[in-house]
């Protein structure tokens, strides 16, 4: 049953890679300072007619209903001088899409987590049985997570300088089941809320938060071992 560690090394380094993409996203897409700083960098608020008060809560409410379903997206608020309720039905029933897929990222998330702790102990159930340095194996681990997470940043990378708006309506299109997402800058606050610049920046801040986390992984899955080899030899 030979290929039974690199199976598991190989599973625990693209769940490692699924963590590296999946967390950092989290950190950012839940970020209310981030939102706002880049809503106000970008001046969205002039272009929509509301005030930074008003920025700030209808900014609050969204990050809110798309992380627990908490956040009230049917407030009303002064835009061009006209008390209105901010997201209109369309766009409440899209954050509301949006709230449900998060969900669904939430559980899968969870779910390799758990897979992964398993497949922990039986590695290293495999490395005492065959005799083998459990750290030493981990190495491997580590890898194998730098390997895919550079091959997915490559494919994402290229995405982003090539046709972003392209990868940007594919991503909605295999996450959605309707066409929601589909809003008119001229009527629709919330695409006048997240232009189109909004979306490069925030991948631009991703991938490099991505970026930082296979630094770590390159660190010990290629660097600490020769460090360690090296001392050794002394």
């Amino acid at each position: 049953m030979k290929f039974i560690k690199p199976l598991i090394i190989g599973l625990l380094g693209i769940i490692l890679m699924l963590n590296a993409l999946l967390l950092p996203f989290q950190s950012l897409a839940f970020n209310e300072e981030y939102y706002i700083n880049a809503f106000t960098a970008l001046k969205v608020h002039e272009v929509i007619g509301i005030d930074e008060a008003a920025l700030t809560r209808v900014t609050r409410a969204l990050i809110q209903h798309i992380d627990d379903g908490s956040g009230d997206i049917a407030l009303v608020e002064k835009v061009k001088g006209e008390n209105v309720v901010f997201y209109n039905e369309k766009e409440q029933h899209h954050l509301h899409d949006i709230y449900f897929l998060v969900k669904g990222g939430r559980t899968f998330l969870v779910i390799i987590d758990i897979l992964m702790i398993l497949l922990l102990i039986l590695l290293y159930l495999y490395s005492k049985k065959e005799k083998l340095a459990f750290v030493k194996e981990m190495t491997k681990v580590f890898k194998s997570a730098v390997f895919t997470t550079l091959f997915v940043l490559v494919a994402l990378g290229a995405l982003y300088f090539v046709d972003f708006d392209w990868a940007f309506r594919r991503f909605h299109e295999i996450f959605f089941t309707n066409d929601l997402w589909l809003l008119d800058p001229r009527t629709d606050r919330l695409i006048q809320l997240m232009p189109f610049e909004f979306f490069t920046g925030f991948t631009a801040d991703w991938l490099l938060r991505v970026g930082f986390i296979n630094l770590v992984f390159i660190l010990l899955g290629f660097v600490l071992p020769v460090l360690k080899n090296r001392k050794r030899a002394l």
